[in-house]
């Protein structure tokens, strides 16, 4: 008497079919689910602590100026921050290097943080500002880390970050179907 196929053998047969180009679709999985959780350590100038509920609200007590972080975010191993929070938000815009500070108006006397970041992938810096806790502008974001909620503190000499971020969540579980939300999955090689 013949069986039909087992699920096991139909779970193997997909697997090898998607080692087949050089395992990239299982490379890029496993990056994706790497991306979930950002963790970061940072050498530099900063003082203060951050916290944000999703990038639309944050609370950043903090002055950081040029810090260099080390960990996982972006897929990068090394990036740059500055950042001004409560109260020096109130009259100090960040740069980083000797970059341009973001334009300042009437209204940023009501900033509660501003935030630069610099990732080694992605040619614009991201800026965003929040006013009375509120995202309230920016540039080079993403809708995908909209979703982040964010945890630091920077100490003089060094500091932690630490990241949980859903639209990563939602990347790795679709990467399985074939869709990549944040575009940066490696292509199969020809």
């Amino acid at each position: 008497m013949r069986e039909g196929i087992r699920p096991a053998t139909l779970a193997l047969a997909a697997l090898l079919t998607a080692c087949g180009p050089g395992c990239r679709y299982l490379a890029n999985r496993g990056k994706d689910l790497t991306d979930i959780v950002a963790p970061g350590i940072s050498s530099g100038g900063g003082l203060g602590a951050r916290v944000s509920a999703t990038r639309l609200v944050a609370l950043e007590i903090i002055a950081q100026k040029d810090e260099d972080f080390f960990g996982w975010r972006e897929r990068a191993a090394h990036w740059y921050e500055s950042a001004y929070g409560l109260p020096f938000s109130i009259w100090r815009m960040p740069a980083i290097g000797e970059g341009e500070r973001p334009v300042r108006h009437w209204y940023d006397m009501f900033t509660t943080s501003r935030r630069l970041q610099q990732y080694p992938k992605r040619p614009e810096i991201e800026d965003r500002r929040h006013t009375l806790f509120f995202f309230s502008g920016g540039r080079g974001l993403r809708i995908i880390d909209f979703l982040d909620v964010e945890v630091g503190v920077s100490a003089l000499i060094g500091g932690a970050e630490l990241s949980l971020r859903p639209g990563q969540f939602l990347d790795f579980f679709l990467g399985w179907f074939g869709l990549d939300l944040s575009g940066d999955d490696t292509p199969a090689s020809k």
